[in-house]
């Protein structure tokens, strides 16, 4: 909007999306399939992902600064350093990558 030069002038209605679904259903995979889809979009907006190359005498100080979701993924270089991939809230990705 913002692009197009429009702004808000009011608010006409606020909506709220639910996922219901029978527990019965005989269309289970497809409920959690898209209930997987949602919170995988759901998590894009909330979390960007962080790659970088580090040694290895240094890896367990980054991976304590990027934790990730769940666990960071580490690869192993042939050059004896690592590559390093973690999902890190966009609230904290300034201070992250100041602490990188």
């Amino acid at each position: 909007m913002k692009a197009a030069g429009l702004e808000v002038v009011g608010t006409v209605l606020q909506t709220e999306s639910i996922l219901i679904t029978n527990p019965d259903s005989k269309h289970k995979k497809i409920v959690e399939l898209l209930k997987h889809r949602i919170e995988g979009y759901i998590t894009s907006k909330k979390f960007v992902m962080v790659s970088y190359n580090c040694s290895a005498d240094i890896l367990d100080a980054v991976s304590s600064i990027t934790p990730g979701k769940r666990s960071p993924t580490i690869t192993a270089l042939t050059d004896g350093g690592h590559a390093v991939s973690s999902l890190v809230s966009k609230k904290e990705i300034v201070r992250v990558m100041d602490d990188l």
